[in-house]
């Protein structure tokens, strides 16, 4: 994908539209379709639990999990967003377009209150490139 292209979607005011939802939130991220970081906000630096390259491999994680999800698409549905809840911090995902947004936040106990939240911005988003 182009820089070009990558603009078109608004990532910079979706990743700050999202990260300003909740205090807890630390980290917005969004992946293109080979893990690499097209835009990030940063409250609290994911840099405090990896070291570079293995933040880069969790990127790459998150990438590839999305795309095995899309496997079982045709039996299952589609995967419309994954959370992955850690001692340390929670993790959503979810899918836009070709690319994957990723937001950490600090543990929290209405996680689903949270993600409704974040698909609220992530579909207003939407309705724009529409």
């Amino acid at each position: 994908m182009s820089m070009i292209y990558d603009s078109y979607f608004g990532f910079d005011n979706m990743c700050n539209e999202i990260i300003n939802i909740d205090n807890n939130i630390n980290l917005v991220v969004v992946l293109n379709n080979k893990g690499r970081v097209v835009e990030t906000k940063v409250r609290e630096a994911i840099d405090t639990y990896y070291n570079p390259l293995k933040k880069e491999m969790f990127f790459m994680q998150c990438v590839l999990q999305a795309s095995m999800n899309k496997d079982h698409d045709d039996e299952l549905g589609r995967v419309t967003s994954t959370i992955h809840e850690r001692e340390k911090f929670t993790m959503f995902s979810f899918e836009f377009f070709n690319y994957v947004i990723v937001v950490v936040s600090r543990p929290i106990n209405n996680l689903i209150q949270l993600k409704r939240s974040i698909i609220e911005k992530i579909n207003d988003s939407k309705k724009i490139v529409a």
